[in-house]
């Protein structure tokens, strides 16, 4: 449920960001997000308790840290999500550039292009509540990471039109968001008496994949093009698959 959120903030805010960007220049969207950050604020501050008084503490914040450090099949779960995070960032980051330099989309008919991904995490989100419990979340993993892994292949070859790059950014962000929404309830079994810091070391993962994939994507795309862009993504998700490999060995 909280990924559906996601999903919908591309659905809707992206194209609406656009749309301002388009209208009043690149600084409009910015003062809107303030006032909506700040609605937020309120609103958590409102609504979550101070304190919680059926919970026990169990373990301390330095218990839950060497719990995870001294784990291996904990730290090969959060390497799991850089590597993912990663391959997805390199085209993350360009397939706007991409769409621009290939078919001339401005502004206003990218942020239409990021409203087809948001359709297509809903429609990942959608396909883990059905899918994943059932098959198992490893083998759920394996499916999403293989299926990125080949759409990324198939990205650059299908993106020679304007519709066949849509149907490929499609293909490759519902299997991507496949990967993420199933990874997030496998790693909250790993350590138990740790979860929020696994999770949040979990999510330290997907930042510090991203930021390698932002840092490596403009490198890659200007120097080699976009095809080299789609391999890095796939040599990303295999190293996630021995990653995976590697956790189920622990």
């Amino acid at each position: 449920m909280t990924e559906v959120a996601w999903s919908m903030s591309f659905i809707v805010g992206v194209p609406a960001m656009g749309f301002l960007i388009a209208k009043f220049g690149w600084s409009a969207p910015f003062p809107v997000l303030a006032v909506l950050g700040l609605l937020v604020f309120i609103t958590i501050w409102r609504i979550v308790p101070q304190a919680d008084p059926h919970h026990e503490l169990t373990a301390d914040s330095r218990g839950g840290y060497l719990a995870v450090f001294s784990s291996k099949p904990a730290l090969a779960g959060v390497s799991i999500a850089l590597w993912a995070s990663a391959g997805n960032e390199l085209v993350n980051v360009i397939f706007g550039v991409w769409l621009e330099n290939s078919f001339g989309l401005k502004i206003a008919a990218l942020a239409g292009a990021s409203a087809v991904i948001g359709i297509s995490e809903l429609s990942g989100e959608g396909l883990v509540a059905f899918t994943t419990d059932r098959l198992g979340k490893p083998l759920a993993l394996t499916l999403g990471l293989v299926g990125n892994a080949l759409a990324s292949i198939l990205l650059p070859i299908i993106g020679q039109t304007q519709t066949g790059a849509l149907i490929g950014l499609f293909l490759f962000y519902i299997t991507f968001e496949y990967v993420m929404v199933s990874h997030i309830p496998l790693m909250t079994e790993l350590i138990p008496t740790a979860r929020a810091t696994m999770l949040s070391l979990n999510v330290t993962g997907h930042s510090i994949g991203r930021a390698l994939g932002a840092f490596l994507a403009a490198i890659i795309y200007q120097r080699f093009g976009f095809v080299f862009v789609s391999l890095a993504a796939v040599v990303f998700n295999l190293v996630a698959i021995l990653a995976l490999r590697r956790m189920q060995k622990g």
